[in-house]
């Protein structure tokens, strides 16, 4: 049987199985299995090192630090403040509510790592009050589903540890060339809330309020982020200044995130239960995929298979521009029907080597890997952040409407990507003027 053959059956077997409904991590590690039992026995001599070698890995211990992080930070009750001062700052201008909600978003998404906190707790607070002042339900569903999707993007971002991880480069350095995209991303939600609720009044009427709002009271509010510029320096601070590597940064920030928790009075024994739950079970879900995902790929190589990915790669028409365009076609496709985790650890070691070959940097692929993994939280029918709003949903809001909510972020994520691909300094300059 030839390599070719054995390439596509590979693949054939691994979606039949995750299509049937088998978890990721076993539908990776099953099939990795299956194929070297049939094929290439000698392979299975190297499970067992694959288990200790994958989760005793040194950077892995900032992904349930990271996670623990978002969780405290949930709790504490900084986002309803935050809420509050959007709406004493902006609430009486055109959609100001909706923006100040992905700028809140785009806060959270800077010291979580991860989409849920951000999505759910702003959904909670943001979307019945909008809906309250008269909001139009898309500009209200999709700017916190939007803004609650930069979590995949903005570090300290759990998708770039896994990349990094996988892909040999340095997870600084990703969290660095992950700020400006994710914030250009967040600049083009707000201009759009804006236009359109400029444009269209009724999407985003103004707040009619009895009384004026006195300055010293707006100054007042803005005082309120201070938990969020604390703990983004905690985290992104102190790697850019060259203190602390990413796992101590972890640490850092999850002890300042128990601190808050504890001066807010906000930590108890249901929170850090919660808390602690969320982080065991997001860690080990995480862990069984990079562990399936590592013998597939073992399994793959062994066999001959990577090789013949990289020559059909390097063979196509167009050159190597047309080979990242079908890459990024490619993951934004699997985003419509797969774990976000899962597509990083089966298409990072496949296309890593391939963009090495084509002589593209790892870092600036990575930076377009995760800015497709965020495009994936928000497209049908597998878009995590889709369901978490369905979940915290008003009754009368259908799935059909949160679909129709998030398709225009999804164009202006497509424009964000599209950005960075042709002026690559958007994501790479930051990364070069870390302290070393």
């Amino acid at each position: 049987m030839n390599v070719e053959l054995i390439t596509i059956m590979m693949f054939i077997f691994l979606f039949g199985l995750l299509f049937l409904g088998l978890p990721v991590a076993l539908g990776l590690g099953s099939t990795a299995v299956l194929f070297a039992l049939l094929l290439t026995p000698r392979t299975l001599l190297a499970a067992p090192s694959q288990f200790m070698s994958t989760t005793f890995s040194a950077v892995l211990v900032t992904v349930p630090m990271f996670i623990f992080m978002g969780n405290l930070v949930r709790y504490s009750g900084i986002a309803d403040a935050a809420y509050d001062m959007a709406y004493k700052l902006i609430g009486h201008i055109n959609g100001g509510l909706a923006m100040g909600t992905v700028v809140i978003c785009t806060l959270f998404a800077a010291i979580t790592g991860i989409t849920p906190p951000a999505t759910i707790t702003m959904g909670m607070i943001a979307i019945p009050s909008m809906l309250k002042h008269n909001y139009h339900k898309s500009i209200a569903i999709g700017a916190v589903g939007a803004g609650g999707a930069l979590g995949a993007l903005i570090p300290p971002s759990v998708p770039f540890i896994f990349y990094g991880l996988i892909a040999g480069e340095s997870i600084g350095a990703l969290f660095m060339g992950g700020v400006i995209p994710g914030l250009l991303l967040a600049g083009l939600y707000v201009l759009y809330i804006g236009i359109r609720c400029r444009l269209q009044p009724h999407m985003g009427p103004p707040i009619q309020t009895q009384e004026k709002i006195p300055w010293p009271e707006k100054i007042r509010s803005i005082l309120v982020i201070w938990p969020f510029l604390l703990l983004i320096f905690l985290v992104l601070g102190v790697i850019w200044l060259g203190v602390a590597t990413p796992v101590e940064a972890a640490a850092f920030g999850a002890g300042g995130a128990l601190f808050l928790n504890l001066i807010y009075r906000r930590l108890t024994w249901r929170v850090l239960k919660e808390s602690l739950e969320s982080t065991v079970k997001l860690t080990a879900m995480g862990l069984w995929i990079l562990i399936g995902a590592n013998l597939f790929i073992s399994t793959f190589s062994a066999l001959g298979a990577q090789e013949v990915v990289i020559k059909t790669a390097l063979a196509m028409p167009g050159g190597r521009w047309s080979v990242l365009m079908m890459m990024m076609v490619v993951l934004l496709i699997l985003g419509c029907v797969m774990d976000d985790w899962a597509i990083i650890m089966l298409c990072t070691p496949l296309y890593v080597p391939i963009i090495e070959a084509l002589g593209f940097s790892k870092l600036w692929f990575g930076i377009l890997f995760i800015i497709n993994i965020q495009t994936a939280y928000l497209t049908p029918p597998f878009g995590f952040v889709l369901f978490w709003l369905k979940g915290i949903m008003p009754p009368g809001i259908s799935m059909a409407d949160i679909y129709r909510s998030t398709f225009p972020f999804v164009i202006l994520q497509l424009i964000g990507l599209t950005l960075v691909i042709l002026f690559p300094q958007i994501g790479l300059w930051l990364p070069g003027t870390m302290i070393k």
